[in-house]
């Protein structure tokens, strides 16, 4: 790849980390001290005994998921070197991107439960299979007759059930399988002589064909198998009994586990209306009568439909259904938002909120230990550690989830438990599907952008019904679980010690949605202990930690006021903390003062050797506030205090490797804004002066030069602007010496006009 590709391909993110070590030194950083004393700030509240959990972190190792543990605290502490200016900064910014987690508020609410009714109960007993026939109510069929809402090759299957008597819909859960059947099945016979037959242990169809005098009468039947297998033969043998004693039978499969292929012409694939249709259906079924019973003299048809209409049309509805899991959590939602027919719309945030508490349930099932399981009740640890790993990592790919869970289960959690029994370790015992049940998980395709196909995801990534549920473990996992607490904040520990950025981000990033639930014990426990070390990846995760808890609008002042108390403190840990800080959305709220305070921490002895500063000042560059930092800078290259100098170049070089935008990938964006304006043109000349002529900047300055040169040979606005600036920067005391690399860089890169044109200008 060309050098000029090289600097397009970079344009998007930086390669450089903050932080007072190289990559090397940074691997061997020891971990939190036992020894670290309190910094001042408004976080002194907040000290007091440390959890089992912190007094590990500081006064033992932590395995992280590799079997690696962080080296601890050294009386003598070990020479830090300055930075070349390069690291992984970029793959923690790039990790932030790509996994970044919405936050999202909410309240409490409860729902009815099914409307099916018991009939008969205990049939078969020879075989010991029990099988419950539930009668489904008129008014329900009815309901699901008037929403209803065609499926995939419908016609199809309603004739295939009128012709053999049975039919079998292979879907996903929450596809709307049973609302489908229950219509093919209206279709057939009277809204009154529609049932469900159910049974709890296997063989449920060979028993209904062992028993068919019994149970198969002159109605219509829905038979659920869960996650059960199904052979042909047995589908056959259902349709000949069904048309003998003229029932009707529609089988519910599981996709993952039914193939459709195999049992034709008596299966079809099921696939989910568009939710959209769904929600608007129910919402009209639902506010079709209301205005006859409203006490609200102003409700009218013409009410109930604006208000419908605006529901279908409002972004935060669209955002709420692309998240949804099923189809029956989407009659759920119609439901919430009928009873808020004459509420305001600036309330939709809280109605929409009292709907995804439901997650909240759910999670505490997933969590709950069950009393039998097929693998024993030995491997219920690993179970549930799996489960918490899964939701945590949404979005990430299965080998973390894997790494993540294995780290808790097998390292963590035994610290706390007492287990007389060591757990069965069987590999193919711990299948995802047993792991995982499905109502957890999502699909694992997606849509491309690009083509509008379905792919599957490469590598395969956890997948949640909604990322709301990952909030909603982490909320339990926190409250319900009274000693759960120090293996989880030791969990958070170990994975930040590992080695990839996008497990340490999303391990912060859990660390601050805990900060929003218990602010000062989180703080206490977790992130004063990583604000604190000398290895920089722990004071990085510290920093987005507080990050992820400034999203929430009630913890900004504490946010705030606690990067302040770093600030002040006397150890440059915590100040580089402060520093890392102010390079995150916390910074961006109050731009003045993160420059104020930027400058301050550039001023100070103690981060002369560390980066955090000018990664945070080319952040708020790129994000933020480009007009304001370059003037800071313009100021700081000028300043009599040689760190805050040194920060100014360091800048630079970060921002150097910066394309304009999505348009102009070759175009630095230092020289795009200096294009049009003198005054950035004359600060860039001397930024660029010093860097040329640092002692500790020099040779990286020079090649990152180069590359805006033979940028240039792509652009040529940006050659033209090259051609008069380079020289004002190559002007005495630099002349020697960029005659000197214009000729070597004229020999490596030959087809080079603008490098060509510039060597023979000074020349």
């Amino acid at each position: 790849m060309s050098d000029t590709e090289q600097l397009g391909a970079e344009a998007t993110a930086p390669e450089d980390v903050p932080g007072g070590e190289t990559p090397s030194e940074a691997a061997d950083a020891p971990a939190p001290g036992a020894d670290a004393p309190a910094e001042p700030g408004p976080a002194a509240a907040s000290d007091g005994p440390q959890s089992p959990a912190a007094a590990r972190v500081e006064g033992a190792p932590a395995a992280n998921a590799a079997g690696r543990v962080p080296p601890q605290e050294s009386e003598r502490a070990a020479p830090r070197r300055e930075t070349d200016e390069g690291g992984s900064f970029s793959r923690y910014q790039e990790a932030r991107q790509q996994i970044s987690l919405s936050r999202l508020n909410r309240s409490a609410v409860a729902h009815g439960g099914s409307a099916f009714y018991a009939e008969q109960l205990t049939l078969g007993g020879e075989a010991q299979v029990e099988v419950q026939t539930l009668g489904v109510p008129p008014l329900t069929v009815a309901q699901q007759l008037d929403c209803r809402l065609d499926v995939d090759q419908q016609t199809q299957m309603a004739a295939r059930l009128a012709a053999q008597h049975v039919l079998l819909l292979a879907g996903k859960p929450g596809s709307g399988r049973l609302s489908t059947a229950l219509t093919l099945l209206a279709g057939c016979c009277p809204d009154d002589r529609i049932h469900l037959l159910h049974s709890e242990a296997p063989g449920l169809l060979q028993e209904v064909c062992r028993r068919a005098d019994e149970l198969l009468t002159p109605d219509g039947f829905v038979l659920d198998l869960d996650d059960r297998e199904v052979k042909l033969s047995t589908l056959e043998t259902l349709g000949h009994l069904a048309r003998t004693r003229r029932a009707f039978v529609v089988v519910l499969g599981d996709l993952a586990r039914v193939d459709p292929d195999q049992l034709r012409p008596h299966a079809f694939v099921h696939r989910r209306p568009p939710l959209a249709e769904v929600l608007a259906v129910h919402l009209r079924r639902l506010l079709a009568g209301h205005p006859g019973g409203c006490t609200d003299p102003e409700c009218s048809t013409a009410h109930t439909a604006a208000f419908t209409a605006r529901m279908l049309e409002s972004p935060q509805v669209q955002r709420t259904l692309d998240g949804a899991g099923s189809v029956s959590s989407v009659v759920e939602f119609a439901e919430v938002l009928a009873q808020s027919v004459h509420c305001e719309d600036t309330s939709l945030a809280e109605v929409i909120g009292q709907w995804r508490d439901r997650l909240r349930r759910l999670a505490k099932t997933l969590l709950r230990v069950p009393t039998e399981t097929a693998q024993g009740p030995v491997l219920d640890p690993h179970r549930q550690a799996f489960r918490i790993a899964y939701a945590f990592f949404h979005g990430l790919p299965l080998a973390d989830v894997f790494e993540a869970g294995q780290l808790l289960s097998a390292s963590v959690l035994p610290r706390y438990e007492t287990r007389e029994l060591t757990p069965a370790n069987h590999v193919f015992e711990r299948e995802l599907d047993q792991l995982i049940p499905p109502e957890m998980r999502a699909a694992a395709e997606t849509v491309d952008p690009v083509s509008g196909r379905r792919a599957e995801d490469n590598p395969r990534c956890a997948r949640l019904v909604d990322e709301e549920l990952m909030h909603a473990v982490i909320e339990v996992v926190w409250h319900d679980y009274d000693s759960l607490r120090h293996p989880l904040l030791e969990w958070l520990t170990a994975l930040v010690a590992g080695p990839l950025e996008r497990i340490r981000v999303r391990a912060a990033q859990i660390a601050g949605i805990l900060l929003s639930h218990d602010f000062d014990s989180v703080y206490r426990d977790l992130i004063r202990t990583w604000a604190g070390v000398k290895s920089a990846p722990y004071r990085q995760c510290a920093a987005l930690a507080l990050e992820m808890a400034a999203h929430d609008p009630r913890l900004v002042p504490r946010v705030r006021g606690q990067i302040r108390g770093w600030l002040s403190s006397p150890r440059w840990q915590f100040q580089d903390s402060a520093a890392r800080a102010y390079g995150t959305l916390v910074g961006a709220q109050d731009v003045p003062d993160t420059l104020w305070a930027l400058r301050e921490l550039g001023t100070r002895p103690e981060l002369a050797l560390s980066s955090s500063v000018a990664f945070s000042m080319a952040w708020l560059y790129l994000t933020a506030a480009p007009g304001p930092a370059a003037d800071a800078l313009d100021d700081w290259i000028a300043s009599d205090n040689d760190h805050l100098t040194r920060h100014a170049i360091r800048t630079l070089l970060i921002l150097s490797r910066y394309g304009a935008g999505p348009d102009r990938r070759d175009r630095p964006v230092l020289a795009d804004a200096a294009m049009t304006d003198p005054a950035r043109a004359d600060a860039l000349v001397r930024l660029w002066r010093h860097a040329l002529m640092g002692q500790h900047s020099s040779t990286r300055a020079w090649d990152l030069l180069r590359r805006w040169l033979l940028a240039g040979d792509a652009d040529k606005e940006l050659a033209a602007f090259l051609d008069a600036l380079v020289p004002r920067i190559c002007a005495r005391p630099l002349s020697l010496r960029a005659g000197f690399y214009l000729g070597m860089w004229a020999g490596r890169h030959p087809d080079s006009g603008t490098v060509r044109g510039l060597r023979q200008r000074l020349a």
